[in-house]
């Protein structure tokens, strides 16, 4: 009987090494990466259309690269053996790519490069900007010349440095801490994560699988036909949007929504419910443990009939409108974010305060005192950032570690979970210490501040760096890497990314002109917080105590269950579910987790473990053939004039 470890990766007796060949070849392919990223979601945007290139679980640029250079390798070892690649090297180059070139994507450079301009550009007597927001920015977060501003609108050949200067060194050396402050962050909890609770990582599997030697996968006839599948419904799609006789297959949920059915009142509660098939996702919940598949649908639903019934009773009209309402779904999953991530630290805790003491560690790895202080050194230097820029220490206390916790959080659901993108639930840190507890006691300096900040501190977690660096963890046990090598690679990963990809970003827009060719969506992202900064000066809020017991219910519900599971193993139901059940995730894969779990419950139930063996290269081909497809017809799309491309992954 074929076993299990031949399609799942395991540990290994060799030990790889981190070689200065492939930390170099990664290190070149950074700045490349963060270039096709820029010219796909800038250039092409959502007009052209292109495939979010650095925005889902498994990152589409740094995997597509990592299957080209599979390829690649597979070629030189029956040609030139001493070019080849080893699995350790492959995947070194997967984890610098993957873990550092997400900056340079949403939530990463392109929110925060327009967000410098926007307060000066969109200035105007009728907002009142110049007098209400301009006294409080620090003149060293933006470029002061107005000219150079409307240049970055307008579009301009030549770039005025000179102006960007200070911005540019302030700012990179501040993503550049993000980074390295999240790396240190794992590196203190990674055997909590990797060893002790064994979790799944079936994101990280999938790069494991694809570059291990001779593997089985390549010769699976169930393998190609997924890939076909996938493949080929993206390739079709893409040409339908280029030659519209072609009929499109609906695999996003475009058309397909169940609010555009369901229209009556309660039941129109349930709000947008697009019916999506994404091939991708189907794959990676394959690999996951029915509990947590069943969870996810499942709470999914029960959210939805909690709005239903509470539409029902007319209690909809409670609260301050928006997602700030009853039920407080929203706020429902903040509580079951923070409470996720404190209960891991809390049962660890333990074990990491011995392991602190006692500062013993294998070869290779870093010792956890090194990694405890570089977190604080870290840390520190965020807290001195935003006191800086004119925030009391409490405050910054505050908005900070409900950040780290949300970040931890979002990187302990996807190594169990493996959800195609980190969304948090929209209560996300700056709408706890804001619209939650209140922007009365915040002063204006600081809620300006917080503006500029909206990067770390929001519900969009997509391009975290801490998922992709706790992967990096998890190949460096499978393949014997050594941890500690690996580690200070991708911080000079983290070094080159940084800069670059603000510099980058800035060089292209001044050449489109950011309200002229460049993607709308992106800019208007810069200038949303700034929106949100007018309101809450002109109108300060009070506490919403309904708000603060909503986040109360999600943290005491996410922290019975979890007591509830350790005394019923045999309960179906896990915490993780009720914590993406409230955010966007969820709402656009609630139907691949169920058919992914009714497949594999099916399969296990009446065919058993050997069938459901039997069909992983099938559910791996989904994922491959998504992934080719997405990169493949991007990059064409950034080489083709006027060739539309279908987004495989939003």
């Amino acid at each position: 009987m074929q076993s299990e470890a031949t399609w799942v990766a395991v540990m290994v007796e060799r030990r790889e090494q981190v070689t200065i060949r492939a930390v170099v070849l990664g290190l070149l392919l950074i700045p490349a990466l963060i270039w096709w990223i820029h010219h796909a979601e800038f250039r092409l945007g959502g007009t052209m259309g292109h495939t979010a290139l650095a925005n889902t679980a498994l990152p589409v640029a740094a995997f597509f690269t990592l299957m080209v250079l599979t390829a690649f390798n597979g070629i030189f070892s029956c040609t030139l053996p001493s070019l080849a690649l080893s699995q350790g090297e492959l995947l070194t180059i997967y984890a610098l790519t993957a873990a550092t070139t997400g900056i340079a994507s949403s939530g990463g450079v392109h929110f925060l490069v327009p967000a410098l301009t926007a307060p000066i550009y969109y200035a105007s007597p009728e907002n009142n900007w110049r007098e209400l927001i301009l006294p409080h920015i620090p003149w060293w977060f933006i470029p002061q010349d107005r000219a150079a501003v409307i240049a970055f609108y307008t579009g301009s050949n030549r770039v005025p440095w000179s102006a960007w200067a200070v911005p540019m060194l302030i700012w990179s050396t501040f993503l550049f801490a993000v980074m390295v402050t999240t790396l240190f962050l794992v590196m203190l909890l990674w055997r909590q994560w990797v060893e002790r609770e064994r979790l799944s990582f079936p994101t990280a599997q999938v790069p494991l699988l694809v570059t291990q030697p001779q593997s089985p996968l390549w010769r699976s006839g169930g393998f190609w036909l997924g890939f076909a599948i996938a493949a080929g419904i993206g390739t079709w799609n893409t040409f339908s949007r280029n030659f519209p006789v072609l009929p499109p297959l609906d695999v996003r949920g475009e058309v397909f929504n169940l609010a555009n059915v369901i229209t009556d009142r309660p039941w129109n509660a349930i709000g947008s419910t697009p019916v999506s098939l994404y091939p991708f996702i189907i794959g990676i919940a394959y690999l996951l443990n029915t509990e947590v598949t069943l969870s996810c649908w499942v709470f999914f639903c029960l959210v939805k009939i909690e709005r239903i019934l509470t539409a029902a009773f007319g209690w909809d009209a409670v609260g301050r409108g928006g997602f700030s309402v009853m039920p407080y779904t929203d706020h429902q999953g903040a509580g079951a974010f923070l409470a996720i991530a404190l209960l891991s630290l809390w049962y660890g805790r333990k074990r990491l305060w011995t392991e602190l003491k006692e500062n013993r560690t294998e070869p290779d790895t870093l010792p956890p005192r090194l990694a405890f202080v570089g977190f604080l050194l870290g840390f520190g230097f965020l807290m001195a950032f935003a006191m800086a820029g004119g925030m009391r220490f409490v405050t910054a206390l505050s908005l900070l570690s409900l950040s780290l916790l949300y970040m931890a959080a979002a990187t302990r659901l996807r190594a169990e979970i493996g959800n195609a993108w980190l969304f948090g639930p929209q209560v996300d840190p700056n709408t706890i210490v804001t619209t939650t507890l209140g922007t009365t006691a915040l002063k204006p300096r600081e809620l300006t501040v917080m503006a500029f900040l909206r990067n770390i501190t929001t519900f969009d977690l997509r391009c975290l760096p801490m998922p992709h660096q706790l992967d990096a963890v998890k190949f460096a046990r499978v393949l014997g890497l050594p941890l500690r090598r690996l580690h200070w690679a991708l911080v000079l990963g983290s070094a080159l990314a940084a800069p670059f990809a603000f510099v980058s970003v800035v060089k292209l827009l001044y050449q489109l002109g950011a309200a002229a060719k460049a993607d709308a969506w992106r800019i208007y992202m810069g200038r949303q917080p700034f929106h949100q900064l007018e309101g809450y000066l002109r109108q300060p809020l009070s506490p919403d105590w309904r708000e603060i017991a909503a986040i109360g219910v999600g943290f005491a519900f996410t922290v019975g269950l979890t007591a509830l599971r350790a005394h019923l193993l045999s309960l179906p139901l896990h915490p993780f579910g009720y914590a993406i059940a409230n955010t966007e995730t969820m709402n656009k894969t609630w139907l691949p987790f169920m058919i992914a779990w009714a497949v594999k419950a099916f399969v296990l139930r009446y065919f058993g473990a050997r069938a459901y063996r039997a069909l992983i290269p099938f559910f791996l081909g989904l994922i491959l053939g998504d992934f080719l497809h997405g990169g493949l017809w991007t990059l064409v799309g950034c080489f083709v004039p006027n060739f539309y491309v279908y987004p495989m992954n939003w």
